[in-house]
């Protein structure tokens, strides 16, 4: 039997203001590869946003000690509870003794059930509560698909960049630093494809109420979106006309469902 090839951590880097990601890459069989990132608010009050893959820990740690002390970490911003977003968050607890979880009333729930981070490190927020941190107020707006029902996104209008979580994602022919690297049929296709892994739902809506969900987003006019499965992008626009297009079409065979379930293996395999 041949070795599946192993996941990758990228370096961290810049992406504008204070926002960094910090990328990583899982190869999917068959399908190329899927980005999963982290970010980092750097900062008087340093923030991560999701923990990584818990194959690439190491690895991810390394990346995140580049440009901080992860001892110097203020807060981690749980997007939800997949393993794929909290892979290291005990880790980087350990490594960050004043570094506190935000989540909701759900997400905590969850991270109990799974034994996961410290009760006493949670910081709550109620929904629509705008949380401060380092100059920035991160405004919650749900991503407009996702896979778990206490997904929290944010736009933050200093640096005009909106987590966008899962939603975005795009299975990908190969690494790319940014959107701008990626042919524009074969980002349709990647764009496809994983939301039809990650949120089969969007070819049950009807074509008005996914368009008002997107013109929601694109009145913010982010000019960075993060998302924890796409490589850097500016703006919305490009990405909200395909999710629109092709869901008002009901496309939700762009994967089989034995490739669905191998990314599900993946995404879960510490």
């Amino acid at each position: 039997m041949s070795q599946q090839p192993a996941p990758r951590q990228g370096p961290i880097r810049r992406i504008a203001g204070d926002w960094h990601v910090i990328p990583g890459w899982l190869p999917v069989p068959d399908l190329g590869v899927l980005p999963v990132n982290a970010f980092l608010l750097a900062g008087p009050e340093p923030m991560l946003v999701d923990t990584g893959l818990a194959a690439l820990s190491d690895a991810f740690v390394a990346a995140l000690a580049a440009r901080i002390d992860p001892a110097d970490l203020r807060y981690i911003w749980l997007s939800h509870t997949d393993a794929d977003h909290i892979g290291n968050l005990d880790r980087i607890l350990d490594l960050a003794p004043n570094a506190r979880v935000v989540t909701n009333f759900l997400g905590a729930g969850k991270m109990q059930l799974l034994g996961k981070g410290d009760p006493a490190r949670l910081h709550l927020l109620q929904p629509g509560e705008v949380f401060e941190v380092g100059g920035h107020r991160l405004h919650q707006v749900r991503p407009p698909y996702y896979d778990a029902p206490e997904t929290m996104g944010f736009f933050d209008p200093v640096d005009r960049a909106y987590f966008a979580a899962d939603a975005f994602g795009a299975l990908l022919p190969a690494e790319a630093a940014s959107v701008d690297e990626i042919a524009a049929e074969t980002l349709r296709d990647g764009l496809v494809g994983w939301s039809s892994v990650d949120a089969p739902w969007l070819a049950h809506m009807d074509q008005p109420t996914l368009g008002r969900m997107l013109s929601g987003l694109e009145r913010l006019a982010p000019e960075h979106l993060l998302s924890g499965h796409l490589p850097d992008a500016r703006g919305l626009a490009p990405l909200t006309s395909v999710i629109r297009h092709a869901y008002a079409r009901g496309t939700t065979d762009a994967v089989p469902p034995e490739t669905i379930r191998q990314i599900e293996t993946l995404l879960t395999r510490s």
